[in-house]
């Protein structure tokens, strides 16, 4: 009886909370080889397929009040405050802009809040190099980096003019922008169903994902290729596997977690614990987790060419010397190939595939087996190909 009336809550849940957290695209057009070179939209089964572009995506959509005073996002549901407090604050402070908007009934509503950085990632605009606070505070701290604070409180933030997110010290340095946000209370909510199959689903987004990973290192080539190797095999049943990208993988990044978080129940990599992460050893030695590549291309430099691509880190995103900088779930790039010269850190990242969950598979998902809810936290930001990208 209690089984029955268990999956019957469980069938419940997944039918309230299905495709209740919709992806946009990140608005990239373009293709481009290993060093950054343009080229023309690669076939199947040639090298450099199946990049960000390849793939149809949900476009946003954008409808400003008649007073002008919010923006409605009609994708995800949630309204935005159309212009932003002109202030800067530290993160503990945002809470006073919240109170501020709820006080005065701003745009008519008096349910502000702060977004999460799953919220604010998933926002499309160029505002130069603002960055935005989320309401997301780090679980692990800031290491051992020359010039700066070791063992510094961070939180995350989007810089919404180059696509990064990193946590930021909350009370330390540089002030940031907040822009608050209303309405849809279960968007960035994931609702993970584990397959028994070696696939994970996520019902609210609609995607299916490799449990597992490819389980080593590869530069970006390879990680397209490795796709495309898969899908021949007709992997885990399937032959439409891509590479995701930055905002399909951001949006599995779970934020309550970090290798290093200071309580022992949040340590592990930055992912919900239905999914596997192979354990690595970082550039400076210290037990970690990988960063996994993107279809997306980044621009390393201004007035450079795409010789990078965007990954997420879900173990800590380091300084080179193995301490933790930008915090687990930060969402950078490096270059496509080693010898490239642009700069390059990390190259040699991870893959975990995605596809689109079509009929049969939503039937398929359907089977009672567990589910999860994640409250993982996720952002966004234009990828556009006159967008500038700079660490």
């Amino acid at each position: 009886m209690m089984k029955c009336r268990l999956f019957r809550e469980n069938r419940h849940i997944k039918e309230a909370n299905k495709g209740s957290y919709p992806i946009v695209g990140t608005n990239q057009t373009g293709f481009w080889d290993g060093t950054g070179n343009s080229i023309t939209a690669p076939a199947p089964d040639a090298a450099f397929y199946g990049q960000d572009a390849q793939f149809t995506h949900t476009t946003p959509v954008y409808t400003k009040s008649s007073d002008g005073l919010t923006v409605k996002d009609e994708v995800s549901g949630l309204t935005w405050q159309q212009s932003y407090d002109s202030g800067t604050y530290y993160w503990a402070a945002t809470q006073t802009v919240v109170d501020n908007l709820n006080k005065q009934n701003y745009g008519g509503y008096n349910d502000w809040r702060v977004p999460t950085i799953t919220i604010n990632y998933s926002s499309e605009e160029d505002l130069s190099h603002t960055i935005f606070w989320s309401s997301d505070k780090y679980t692990g701290v800031l290491g051992n980096i020359s010039g700066d604070t070791p063992g510094a409180e961070l939180a995350f933030g989007v810089n919404f003019g180059t696509g990064h997110i990193k946590a930021y010290s909350i009370s330390i340095g540089p002030k940031h922008f907040v822009r608050c946000v209303r309405g849809n209370l279960a968007y960035g909510v994931n609702l993970f169903q584990n397959n028994n199959d070696g696939t994970i689903s996520d019902l609210a987004t609609g995607l299916m994902w490799q449990q597992s990973d490819n389980g080593s290192g590869i530069d970006w080539e390879h990680a397209l290729a490795y796709v495309q190797t898969q899908n021949n095999a007709n992997y885990l049943g399937h032959n439409d596997w891509r590479l995701p990208n930055t905002k399909e993988l951001q949006s599995i990044v779970d934020y309550t977690r970090s290798p290093y978080a200071t309580n022992s129940a949040n340590v592990g990599p930055a992912i919900n614990a239905l999914f596997s992460c192979t354990a690595i050893l970082n550039d400076g030695g210290k037990a970690d987790y990988p960063y996994y590549w993107t279809s997306t291309s980044a621009i390393p430099k201004p007035n450079g060419t795409y010789a990078s691509a965007w990954y997420v880190a879900f173990g800590q995103a380091e300084d080179g010397n193995g301490e933790d900088l930008h915090g687990a779930g930060a969402v950078r790039f490096d270059a496509k190939i080693l010898g490239s010269g642009e700069g390059e850190e990390r190259v040699l990242n991870y893959v975990r595939l995605v596809r689109t969950i079509d009929g049969s598979g939503i039937e398929e998902v359907m089977k009672p087996v567990p589910v999860i809810l994640s409250a993982a936290k996720n952002p966004q930001s234009l990828y556009g190909d006159s967008s500038l990208r700079s660490e």
